[in-house]
């Protein structure tokens, strides 16, 4: 790799796009035949999203080292992000084909068969990629990520384990991780490991909405929750709520009782430090909010029934969470509308 090259893979390396980019090309205007320079221009591209300004430079860097298995790589996945999943195959192969005990080439191929939708093949290829390189995170992690897609969770959750363990501060792995708990229902795992992403790379641009998710998850558990609790204080009062009654009382805490035990029980392993991020989530989603100020206005009416042992109070929770119910169907179709086919 030429000087000029090695300098912008640097760059790229800290992050440094625009300056990475800008290095490239003035060393292109120096050698436009450098095919080191284009094909570390077209993998700075491909980090910067921009697909088809890299693809063009990945094309220039193969027709002048078309036995370079990196630019057959780069190449690839670039083609798969642009949609063109038949040329990004081939290029692939091509890499592997090179390179047949380089992880990175093996890593690149598991790549474009994930995005092409052929996941048997990309875990096959992403354990390669972990055999040639044991102790390579990125490897353990193209694994979870296939394994993830497959549905294959138990090899998902132990790769990103790997991940985290070769590489602690992976904020992609941690919030994968976090991902796959929510979807395990254990949403005080899942808030915890979504904090800690975002702390480890605060541009994660979908830690506070997956935030959201836990909360609105937890949101829903409550309402089944306080549901129930309405038929149970209706059965202690025997069928005159409006008359006090020691058996509401009970009934009234009992409830309450449930829902500390339940909210302990989530949230005794949160460290201090996921309280910012889960307020400043909830705070930008205002139907969200709305739904924790309701939730909150329930537990005080349930309040009020072990007060005064009077059933009739616990109705108006139904009402609350009918309009709950309403805004949360309401909410459904409008983000569903909203979410691109």
């Amino acid at each position: 790799m030429s000087g000029a090259a090695s300098r912008v893979a640097q760059l790229r390396t800290l992050r440094r796009l625009d300056d990475a980019e800008r290095t490239a090309r003035e060393a292109l205007a120096a050698d436009p035949q450098d095919a080191a320079v284009l094909t570390e221009l077209a993998a700075v591209l491909l980090s910067a999203e921009r697909h088809a300004d890299g693809l063009a430079a990945a094309d220039a860097a193969a027709a002048l080292a078309p036995q370079d298995e990196r630019v057959h790589r780069v190449r690839g996945v670039l083609l798969a992000r642009l949609g063109r999943h038949t040329e990004a195959l081939h290029a692939g192969y091509a890499a592997v084909s090179l390179a047949p005990n380089e992880p990175f080439a093996a890593l690149g191929y598991a790549t474009v068969l994930q995005i092409a939708g052929r996941l048997d093949d990309a875990q096959r290829v992403a354990l390669r990629a972990v055999e040639l390189a044991p102790a390579e995170p990125a490897a353990h992690l193209r694994l979870a990520d296939v394994a993830s897609d497959r549905h294959d969770l138990v090899t998902a959750r132990r790769a990103y384990a790997e991940t985290l363990r070769l590489d602690p501060d992976n904020a992609a792995a941690r919030h994968d991780l976090a991902v796959l708990d929510l979807q395990a229902h254990r949403p005080g795992d899942a808030l915890r490991g979504l904090v800690e992403a975002g702390r480890m790379d605060p541009t994660q641009p979908l830690v506070l909405r997956n935030i959201a998710a836990v909360v609105w998850r937890l949101a829903w558990l409550l309402r089944i929750v306080l549901v129930v609790g309405v038929f149970v204080v209706i059965a202690a009062g025997g069928g005159d709520g409006a008359t006090p009654s020691v058996p509401v009382r009970i009934g009234g805490a009992l409830v309450l009782g449930v829902v500390a035990v339940a909210s302990w029980r989530t949230l005794r392993n949160l460290p201090a430090s996921t309280r910012p991020a889960t307020l400043a989530a909830v705070r930008a989603d205002r139907p969200l909010a709305f739904t924790c100020v309701a939730l909150a206005v329930c537990v005080g009416l349930f309040g009020a029934v072990a007060v005064t042992g009077i059933g009739v109070v616990a109705v108006l929770v139904w009402l609350v969470l009918a309009l709950l119910a309403i805004v949360a169907v309401v909410v459904g179709l409008a983000r569903r509308r909203r979410t691109p086919s």
